[in-house]
């Protein structure tokens, strides 16, 4: 039988003791920024080290305990501002993962890991976007995404375990918009979009997992003009984590291009760039220039010849589109993350 938590506080008192008497404190732990006056102490991820006990009940939160730390989080922490968010990113997801630790300890049921979840991977994928410009010093990628897909299976699991009639409207909005993140975020997976057809009906007639599905079945039918411009019209978070494959399917359009066009005709150079969706020619002329594929001195027209096209070249870095910014800036973050508004 698993072991339940009764603390209410953020913080079990045992941890908060050690914490502020080895002066262990997060910047956002100290009040007002003070490193002499604890504020709010939010409990930290540690290690499970074998062999060790149980954890007992006092050292363990609340379920409504840890759904009201998730809300202070990404409602309060999330927004403030004295520090580049990647020091903000820092501290939110050490805390969520201790949260996702006390879930598997006290083995919640199907309902609550997914309240517990959801907010977790809009965060996650929300800050893999808005960090993707950040040097690796400040900002590990591959880790982010490694916890994203794995809040992401460990949802899903929790939905197959759930009847649907059982949910809500809210909550069968909510699983359609994370099936539909997981189904972009792996996009070019056969497991992800054999999903697609394991989903319940209710979940398929979503137009936003609709949607999704399209520009996921469209990039296995090599379609990428359906994937870039479904890409556009998928909302804010899901817009944002669907962007980050944009280098890809730009060096892959640029590629096709070089073998369609491989001939002295040249190619206008808007019409390019309303499927590649650059935010202007210069950085589409950038991109070009990067996989040899050459600018007529017009800077008008392009160049296309399969012979000098450098396909070995590395996909280029992801990086903030414009028309994902406008998206998120007309957005409440902390209403989006807590799924209160999609």
């Amino acid at each position: 039988m698993s072991v339940r938590g009764v603390c209410e506080e953020f913080c079990p008192q045992s941890e908060a003791k050690l914490r502020i008497r080895e002066k262990l404190l997060h910047f956002y732990e100290y009040n007002n920024g003070q490193k002499s006056v604890p504020g709010i102490l939010v409990k930290s991820f540690a290690r499970s080290a074998a062999g060790l006990r149980v954890p007992k009940g006092k050292d363990l939160r609340t379920i409504e305990c840890l759904h009201k730390t998730t809300e202070y989080l990404l409602k309060e922490v999330v927004l403030d501002k004295r520090k580049p968010f990647c020091y903000v990113y820092d501290f939110i997801f050490d805390r969520l993962r201790a949260i996702r630790q006390e879930v598997v300890i006290q083995n919640f049921a199907d309902m609550h890991v997914i309240k517990l979840l959801e907010p977790m991977i809009m965060f996650l994928a929300f800050s893999r976007y808005k960090l993707c410009e950040e040097t690796t010093g400040n900002f590990d990628e591959k880790i982010c995404e490694f916890h994203l897909q794995e809040c992401l299976k460990r949802a899903l699991v929790s939905y197959d375990n759930i009847v649907c009639n059982s949910m809500t409207e809210a909550e069968m909005k909510n699983r359609a918009y994370i099936e539909a993140l997981y189904q972009i975020f792996n996009l070019g997976s056969t497991e992800a979009l054999s999903r697609c057809a394991l989903v319940p009906r209710e979940i398929k007639s979503n137009a936003v997992f609709a949607l999704a599905f399209k520009i996921c079945l469209s990039y296995f039918q090599g379609n990428l003009y359906r994937v870039l411009t479904g890409l556009q019209n998928l909302p804010h978070v899901l817009c944002a984590i669907g962007s980050l494959k944009l280098q890809m399917l730009r060096k892959k359009l640029l590629e096709m291009f070089s073998c369609a066009y491989n001939s002295k005709f040249l190619v206008p150079a808007n019409f390019v760039l309303s499927l590649t969706v650059h935010a202007s020619k210069e950085e589409l002329f950038k991109d070009c220039e990067y996989f040899k594929v050459n600018v007529a001195s017009d800077n008008k027209h392009l160049h296309f010849q399969k012979i000098y096209f450098r396909h070995e070249l590395p996909v280029l870095k992801s990086k903030h589109e414009q028309f994902v910014d406008i998206k998120l800036e007309r957005i409440y973050l902390p209403e989006i993350l807590l799924l209160k508004k999609l």
